[in-house]
């Protein structure tokens, strides 16, 4: 659509721009002025609309109410009639898909390139007729015809029919085609059939057309009567004014209309005084450049108590909440006024909590992100429009917690092999008077690991303190809270890998020469079968049922199925196969929060369901959407009923899989890969625990394989019952 603005806003400056012209300089008698005003401002009809400033403004702040919805009282149960049903056959609402945009557009192109196209045809037409000419002394060149378009010019052609002129009047049409040469007007008729082309559907742009004609016309005949005598050259235009042409590129000697012409003739010349009228075509310009070009941005004044305080760190806003709105491709934001600037902060875990008017303490991580959502063929089909801020932490401005976000930190991991993995940075180096190690300690700010090498007879000049390594051992003892010491290193990498200390013995235990795990890792347990669950009734406005059947329908309905209640205008429950079908339903989950959906269909035997939105019917799993949410909640509910469920994750990786002492948490190095329910991430670096069902990945590119949705980040957390969080920058 943005072609289509575009165009509409050319439109509207050409309106503005001739309704000038009209109204102030039509008059004037500085002709070649007038011709440079219409000109110019056709071409800036054309850049003013694709110009973009802005300008920012400051507004008082604004105290903001958010008004609480009134709660949904339940309707009251009318008394049960069963009666013989009436059959009711669904049928989904069929919508259009027809692009109307997009026929637009190419009616628009087709149009404009067919114009072109007979501009060329009209300019081929003419130059077939400029194969032999005579040129005389003024550079003219003369071609005789007695048909067709005649006494007419185009460039230095000029077409005459010298049958019915006398050597007089020859004399002044060639002195008055030489003027449209020499000012090359023929140029400004080619310019106007192009822009007559493109804006085939702008009424302005032909009345441009016969207004510059008319200028060339009245410049020519002014510089022409000037030495033939006003009364004679009119005299000579009366008398061709019979001839006729069609053929829009040639200055015709009597083509415009010869009343304006003759008057203007003996018009009073304008006062040089009179050009300062064109000073008044700035402010239209102005004008334009403002309404078209400009957008003004408003922001609120705050207080000096709104800018973050000196103890706070770097990603630290302090402001207020001015509004919570839904992303196009699915998330939750609120636009976070501090310090005189908008943040938009990505709220979709939390948007419950906070309202308009909150004032905030968000802490938040790294640069913005922005997300695009794509088809199957790879085509961006939505995409957030700014860059929005993950907030680590929110507070108000007391103190009180809103949302914190968590990582699961491990002092080491259990690879497949048995083998304990764990990346950090080295604290201290001990060595002994001969340069040989006894002690390397490392910390990666929270845990501790004391290796005791001294038995190794170690002599290594490569570590140095303050290097990241990655180092695999066994033997670990817990010596205080959050250290472990250990004298059974297998290995210590540099990272990245360019100087190692290996325990040969050790090390050949547990890895190939190629550093492979000499245990293969353990697969997955499969997933266990959902048991039935059994929605309960709450209120209805009517009922109608099948005894024998066991099949109810009811209208109005509200009904409560394990931790969501169904509030739909129809529900059509069918007991002795286990299904029941909601239309027009809203779904409510009792800690918060609710989504729409044109049609839900309950498999109340496996408790999965089916959801729909006028786009046809899709299966609803783990989203990432906001309002998937909730509903994907209480898809989990009905699944696992309340007992806990493993759900299968498939995942490799190309330098080495570890996994924890009870094959709970399995950690993937290098082009890591994860497949669970409808997502795949591949990162540098991935963890699933299967005890949590979460999984964490660094450098990674999640995937819904059915939405199309396409996120990258630098770090991210991924709930496989729900919920997945992407961070781009630092972590």
């Amino acid at each position: 659509m943005e072609w289509l603005t575009y165009l509409l806003k050319v439109t509207a400056c050409t309106a503005l721009f001739f309704g000038f012209y009209l109204v102030v300089l039509r008059k004037l008698t500085f002709f070649k002025i007038n011709r440079f005003y219409l000109l110019a401002s056709l071409f800036l009809s054309f850049i003013i609309p694709a110009l973009q400033f802005e300008v920012k403004r400051k507004m008082p702040m604004l105290e903001t109410e958010l008004v609480d919805m009134p709660d949904l009282k339940p309707i009251q149960p009318a008394p049960v009639q069963l009666i013989q049903p009436i059959m009711v056959e669904y049928q989904p609402e069929v919508t259009s898909k027809i692009n109307w945009v997009g026929i637009m557009a190419y009616a628009y192109s087709g149009i404009a390139l067919l114009l072109l196209l007979l501009c060329l045809w009209r300019l081929f037409v003419l130059l077939k007729h400029t194969g032999s000419y005579t040129q005389n002394s003024s550079g003219l060149k003369l071609i005789t015809k007695t048909e067709g378009f005649t006494n007419c010019s185009f460039f230095n052609y000029v077409f005459i029919n010298d049958a019915d002129l006398s050597a007089t009047d020859l004399f002044v049409l060639l002195k008055h085609e030489q003027v449209h040469a020499r000012q090359y007007h023929s140029i400004d008729k080619i310019i106007l059939m192009v822009l007559k082309s493109v804006l085939w559907f702008n009424p302005i742009v032909y009345l441009y057309d016969k207004a510059l004609e008319q200028v060339h016309e009245y410049e020519a005949d002014e510089i022409t009567s000037t030495g033939y005598g006003n009364q004679a050259y009119a005299n000579l235009l009366l008398k061709l004014a019979i001839t006729k042409s069609d053929i829009p590129l040639i200055h015709n000697f009597v083509k415009s209309p010869i009343k304006d012409r003759i008057k203007m003739l003996f018009h009073s010349k304008s006062k040089n005084m009179k050009k300062l009228t064109y000073l008044l075509a700035i402010p239209v310009v102005v004008g334009l450049v403002w309404l078209f070009a400009v957008q003004v941005v408003y922001a609120q004044n705050i207080k000096d108590e709104g800018k973050p305080s000196k103890d706070f760190y770097e990603r630290a806003l302090k402001g207020k909440v001015l509004n919570i709105k839904k992303e196009t491709i699915g998330l939750y934001t609120f636009d976070l006024l501090s310090n005189g600037k908008i943040y938009p902060i990505e709220a979709t875990t939390f948007k419950e909590k906070i309202k308009v008017g909150d004032e905030l303490i968000v802490y938040i991580s790294g640069k913005g992100f922005n997300i695009k959502k794509t088809d199957k063929n790879g085509k961006v089909i939505a995409e957030t429009k700014e860059l929005i801020y993950n907030a680590t932490k929110v507070t108000t401005l007391t103190g009180s917690l809103i949302y914190e976000q968590k990582i699961e930190k491990h002092a080491f991991l259990y690879e497949a092999n048995k083998a304990r993995s764990a990346s950090s940075k080295i604290k201290t180096i001990e060595t002994d008077i001969n340069g040989k190690i006894e002690k390397i300690v490392l910390n990666d700010g929270l845990f501790t690991i004391n290796l005791n090498l001294k038995a190794q007879n170690i002599k290594d000049d490569n570590f140095k303190v303050g290097d990241q390594v990655l180092v695999k051992f066994i033997g670990e003892k817990l010596v205080t809270k959050n250290t472990y010491a250990t004298d059974k290193m297998i290995v210590l990498y540099s990272e990245p890998k360019k100087y190692l200390i290996k325990n040969e013995a050790l090390y050949s235990r547990f890895y190939f020469n190629d550093g492979k795990q000499k245990v293969a890792a353990v697969k997955n347990q499969p997933t266990e079968v959902a048991k039935p669950v059994t929605p309960k009734i709450i209120s209805f406005s009517k009922i109608t049922g099948d005894v024998q059947h066991k099949v109810s329908y009811m209208e109005n309905a509200v009904i409560d199925i394990v931790n969501c209640r169904l509030e739909a205008e129809y529900v059509e429950l069918d007991q002795l196969n286990g299904k029941m079908i909601a239309k027009n339903a809203v779904l409510k989950a009792k800690e918060g929060g609710s989504a729409t959906a044109k049609i839900i269909v309950f498999n109340l035997r496996n408790g999965n369901y089916n959801a729909e939105n006028g786009n046809g019917a899709i299966k609803v799993f783990k989203g990432l959407g906001p309002d998937q949410k909730m509903l994907q909640g209480m898809r989990d509910s009905l699944t696992k009923a309340d007992n806990k469920v493993n759900t299968i994750v498939s995942y490799s990786a190309q330098d080495s899989v570890k996994m924890s002492k009870d094959k709970s948490i399995v950690t993937l190095y290098g082009k890591a890969k994860l497949d669970y329910k409808n997502f795949s991430i591949s990162a540098d670096e991935a963890s699933y625990n299967r005890n949590t069902e979460k999984i964490t990945a660094k450098n990674l590119t999640l995937r819904n394989k059915v939405t199309g949705i396409t996120m990258l980040g630098s770090y991210g957390e991924f709930d496989i019952n729900g919920k997945a969080e992407v961070w781009q920058g630092n972590k």
